[in-house]
């Protein structure tokens, strides 16, 4: 009996550089998360307000099978149907619809609105080099006023702080309308 010798290939470089080196245990685990992800936020848009649901602007059939889903009571019905609402959500942008939950669940947290608001956020977590361009930007706004704005609004207590940003947000409102 003499062993069986393997038969040996041999190795295209360019062949081994564009093959995906992810094993099916990965993808596999990847599709549960992503699964997963998805009945969590079925449930979710189940559970919520009818209030709510309206204003996620959900395509027609997503909001019909949800509205279904919602007057099932039993367990074993209840899981049926939310693996139909997953079905249907797939077809939406999953990243675009928690965004606009995100944005129903807390409305006090707004996105920068203004020019003055996105210059006040990227001052604060920058240094002088963003300061410099501001006021290159915008000659005519007051750079020593503006510097020690920052440093106040950075070291203010949490007492102090919104009166803090908001006097910053104020200068750079007025440096923005002028220059």
């Amino acid at each position: 009996m003499s062993a069986r010798k393997p038969i040996e290939v041999p190795l295209d470089p360019a062949a081994t550089e564009e093959e995906d080196l992810t094993s099916r245990t990965d993808l596999r685990n990847e599709r549960k998360r992503s699964e997963e992800a998805w009945a969590d936020f079925a449930k979710t848009l189940v559970e919520m307000s009818e209030r709510h649901l309206l204003r996620m602007q959900l395509s027609e059939d997503v909001l019909t099978v949800v509205q279904e889903t919602r007057r099932i009571s039993s367990p074993g019905a209840r899981a049926r149907a939310l693996r139909l609402v997953r079905q249907a959500l797939r077809s939406q942008d999953l990243g675009l619809l928690r965004e606009r939950l995100e944005d129903l669940s807390n409305p006090s947290v707004r996105k920068a609105l203004t020019p003055a608001d996105d210059w006040r956020r990227k001052l604060l977590d920058g240094g002088e080099a963003d300061l410099a361009a501001f006021v290159t930007d915008h000659p005519r706004g007051d750079r020593q006023r503006l510097r020690t704005l920052l440093r106040n609004a950075r070291n203010a207590s949490a007492a102090s702080k919104n009166k803090a940003l908001g006097a910053l947000t104020q200068a750079l409102r007025e440096a923005l309308s002028v220059g």
